[in-house]
């Protein structure tokens, strides 16, 4: 809001895609590295002259690989986030100005002594050479001991929140269980990434060496320590206060929960977290299974082969795994500080945030804005007419909702709302995530929310003119009916269940009301008005007055008597 609005297309899945094919070259950067000084240690102790060939062949194409291609795709994150989250992106550097310079120094260090090790071959004493090649793996390790502490804190910030220091921040409650899985998944790629390069020798018994030792010494380790990895990761960020448990629909809290949550036709849980956790685990296996069982292929075509599937199995489990992490996040892009449409909760150093979520519906997203397409002098609250209702809808959509939502291409918008009318819609985007603890609201600590049917979504952070607009909006995007506004001081039974229940209860919601209500009295039906989370806990209560209880009652008693809903 603090920044100008960029129409990025599918702006989630462009940095999911950047981001994941530059973790795949980057943690192969870290564990090639290793793979490289270790392999030729090992080839100049057995005085192993073929080895040594095969290693400085593989150097080649490492070096092409993440210096070129890897440089590349890090740029690109850079660029994508800072399209689509600008302002997470401004506290991100704000926060950590010196993590990112070191990290940065050790990014130079790891380029020159990549130049220095891959040219100096034929150049370079043996010991020193060696010696350039620890510089560039310890270089490289550490810039991602800087990275990880950073991204580790974009979902756990822990005690960052109330001290704001930046090694409260870094060393927060996943920052060592998530260094460890990532250093292991390190050493993992560098054995695929070597039975890659070694299948196109076409030696087949050094074909069949390479292979074996890429497996056993590097792929079978990292299959042992991962799952300890991923237990205290989950462990940690369960304790930090993220719904780990819920997130995957498991009963408990327990590793046997988690992977019984795996199974298919889970009836709770957030699918898009629990297909990539799958996915990162059942590709997982593929790579053991395929890289133990391609130690019996003998030919080079075969070996190619295999190759080629670890390639793909192991790309789709660091995908899995990088997408299961983000979800986790939701819908938070800094945990507990700020949500994901930029919108920040509740400043506590006393100097007052506009952008906070308690102060900006004061003003309203369009105020508080500083770049909108609205013409000057525009005042949503002196709109008259529908079309400017639907304009300025339009543009609290693109401020708000456009982090996540098209509005017909990915996380389209349009199929979510077809056919709902503007009152139910209103009723939803109050309702999209609130505090649990409604006494201290956002200033609970910890800060837990309720979301709208478990959707994971921001809260909204405009008024009620803007509220109505986006409804407005949604509703002819939808082809849905727009309802009027209701008249002041009266009280309609039909109104008040088109804002309030028709989402969920209304003729294409998942839960009709007429025959959840079929014969029962008016009387009845307004006392279950007063305690409607007894009957289902997803129920939010019912906060209207006693005289638009009692209309909507009757109306209700009316459906409950023949009509139809």
């Amino acid at each position: 809001m603090n920044y100008p609005i960029w129409d990025v297309p599918a702006p989630g899945l462009l940095i999911a895609l950047v981001a994941i094919v530059h973790v795949f070259v980057a943690h192969f950067a870290v564990g090639g590295g290793l793979f490289l000084v270790w392999t030729e240690r090992k080839a100049r102790r057995d005085g192993d002259d073929e080895l040594l060939g095969y290693v400085r062949r593989h150097s080649r194409f490492f070096v092409l690989l993440t210096l070129v291609f890897g440089a590349i795709t890090g740029v690109g994150i850079w660029f994508t986030i800072g399209l689509v989250h600008p302002a997470a992106t401004s506290s991100l550097i704000n926060t950590f100005v010196w993590g990112w310079a070191i990290e940065w120094v050790f990014f130079l260090t790891e380029l020159a002594a990549a130049m220095v090790y891959y040219y100096g071959w034929d150049r370079v004493a043996p010991r020193n050479h060696m010696i350039v090649g620890w510089i560039y793996f310890w270089s490289a390790w550490a810039s991602l001991v800087v990275i990880n502490g950073i991204l580790t804190y974009m979902l756990t910030p822990g005690e960052w929140l109330a001290s704001r220091s930046f090694y409260d921040g870094f060393m927060n409650p996943t920052y060592w269980p998530a260094l460890v899985t990532r250093t292991l998944g390190c050493v993992g790629l560098a054995g695929v990434y070597a039975l890659l390069t070694s299948s196109w020798v076409n030696d087949d018994a050094f074909g069949r060496r390479i292979a074996r030792y890429a497996t056993l010494g590097w792929i079978v380790p990292m299959a042992i320590g991962l799952p300890i990895g991923i237990i205290w990761f989950f462990s940690a960020a369960d304790g930090a206060g993220v719904p780990t448990a819920e997130i995957l629909g498991a009963a408990g809290a327990s590793m046997s929960d988690f992977f019984r949550a795996l199974l298919p036709g889970a009836t709770t849980g957030y699918p898009s977290a629990q297909r990539s956790f799958r996915v990162a685990v059942i590709a997982c296996i593929v790579t053991v299974v395929v890289a133990l069982a391609g130690l019996s292929v003998v030919r080079a075509a075969g070996r190619r082969t295999v190759a080629l599937i670890l390639m793909l199995s192991s790309f789709l489990a660091v995908g899995g795994a990088e997408w299961f992490r983000e979800d986790l996040r939701k819908p938070w892009v800094i945990g507990s500080y700020m949500f994901v449409n930029a919108v920040r909760v509740p400043d506590t150093t006393g100097h007052g945030d506009p952008f906070a979520i308690d102060r900006m519906p004061e003003a309203g997203i369009l105020a508080s804005s500083r770049w909108t397409r609205l013409p000057d002098g525009f005042d949503l609250a002196k709109a008259t007419t529908l079309e400017e209702e639907v304009m300025a809808g339009a543009e609290v959509f693109r401020i708000a909702c456009t982090q996540c939502h098209t509005i017909d291409g990915y996380q389209a918008i349009r199929p979510l709302v077809a056919g709902w009318n503007s009152s139910a819609l209103e009723g939803v985007i109050d309702r999209l995530s609130v505090p649990t603890d409604a006494e201290k609201g956002w200033h609970a600590k910890p800060l837990k929310l309720d979301s709208w049917r478990g959707r994971r979504m921001p809260p909204f952070p405009g008024n009620e003119a803007e509220e109505r607009a986006l409804a407005v909006y949604l509703a002819t995007l939808g082809g849905g009916q727009v309802i009027a506004k209701p008249v002041a001081g009266s009280v309609d039974g039909a109104a008040i269940f088109e804002a309030e229940c028709s989402a969920c209860h209304g003729e294409g919601g998942d839960w009709p009301i007429a025959p959840r209500i079929s014969r029962k009295t008016r009387v009845w039906i307004h006392d279950a008005l007063g305690h409607l989370d007894t009957i289902n806990p997803d129920m939010p209560p019912f906060e209207g007055s006693d005289a638009e209880r009692d209309a909507l009652a009757g109306y209700l008693a009316g459906v409950a008597a023949g009509g139809t809903r």
